[in-house]
């Protein structure tokens, strides 16, 4: 289904080996409801890595960016809670950026997800998001067992502007991220690869794409007042 708003932070992150099992609890137990309980956050979801260069991805889909960058969202990020402070030093390989989405569309969520992560060549940013949006993506939900198909733009601006979310980390943002949603792995990596390295480079692309396939561990969604898996 299309993305449950129109402000987006994608993360990617590995943890080291003996802070492992703290992450699996804190994150699930504390972390993402806790991120849901502010307002304008829509839903939460965490995938781990079936075959991808970063372990786990996390999504946070609120209303628009600009609940990450309201009083109730910094207040949170000021105050972490001990668990936090406990487990966030032990993230590696972090990648977190403050996205929109110019295109999501989707018929159900899929238990699946193959993203690719662009970087544009020199001077062809609107050229290759033109690219994905009017030629590149729009078929993509029409393949057999596709469920989702999504563009996120990311601000480098927001995306870098509170040191308060280093907590011993170096982060980095990522710049042009495609996911495709599939209720199996097998299909959405089959989707993702009919965009080649060599088309998206014909289009304005720099150098390969970063790939990763991904299953869905869980997700938390806000409906009214409510919250719940």
């Amino acid at each position: 289904m299309p993305l449950a708003g129109a402000g987006i932070i994608a993360i990617w992150n590995d943890i080291l080996p003996e802070s492992r099992d703290a992450f699996f609890e804190w994150h699930a137990r504390e972390h993402m409801p806790e991120r849901l309980s502010i307002p304008g956050f829509r839903r939460g979801r965490r995938y781990i890595a079936i075959d991808a260069d970063i372990e786990f991805m996390t999504l946070y889909e609120a209303t628009s960016v600009e609940v990450f960058s309201s009083d109730a969202y910094k207040a949170r990020l000021g105050q972490p809670t001990p668990w936090s402070l406990e487990v966030l030093p032990a993230f590696r390989n972090n990648l977190r950026g403050i996205c929109r989405a110019p295109f999501t569309t989707g018929h159900v969520d899929g238990g699946y997800a193959a993203t690719l992560r662009l970087e544009p060549a020199e001077g062809q940013a609107k050229a290759l998001r033109e690219a994905l949006i009017g030629e590149l993506l729009p078929p993509l939900i029409e393949r057999p067992k596709v469920t989702g198909v999504h563009f996120l733009v990311c601000d480098p601006t927001l995306s870098g502007t509170n040191t308060a979310l280093q907590r011993g980390r170096t982060i980095t943002p990522p710049d042009l991220v495609v996911m495709v949603e599939a209720s199996t792995s097998g299909a959405a990596q089959e989707t993702a690869e009919t965009l080649s390295d060599t088309l998206l480079a014909a289009h304005g692309a720099a150098g390969a794409a970063r790939r990763g396939l991904y299953q869905l561990e869980y997700q938390l969604a806000r409906i009214g007042d409510h919250v719940g898996a």
